[in-house]
């Protein structure tokens, strides 16, 4: 079994865990240590964190992109509203290339 050294931590940390692991001793019949209580923790914890940072940066790239929609979005409609032909034909243009540039990301 794998011993959890606890180094560098203060004294008040140290009595919040001692506190989990006595509430979690209160109301079970089976008792663990500290050693036990943290070595379950730890991993959980980390895993939590990863999948945390992975959700962060996937929101984020999904906003950056929401961005640049709305700014192509913006731009199209001043192109149309101008209602002049060359910009007409422009906003065309854009449409076409954003449909390629969005095809070529889900490939």
């Amino acid at each position: 079994m794998v011993k959890v050294l606890i180094r560098g931590i203060s004294e008040q940390n140290l009595a919040r865990i001692d506190r989990i692991v006595n509430q979690l001793n209160q109301n079970s019949s089976k008792k663990i240590s500290r050693n036990q209580f943290l070595r379950e923790q730890i991993p959980i914890n980390f895993q939590n964190q990863n999948e945390d940072s992975q959700t962060s940066l996937l929101i984020q790239k999904q906003n950056k992109l929401l961005q640049e929609n709305l700014l192509g979005l913006n731009v199209l409609a001043k192109y149309f509203i101008s209602g002049d032909v060359n910009d007409t034909e422009r906003a065309l243009n854009l449409l076409d290339s954003l449909s390629e540039d969005t095809a070529k990301e889900d490939d």
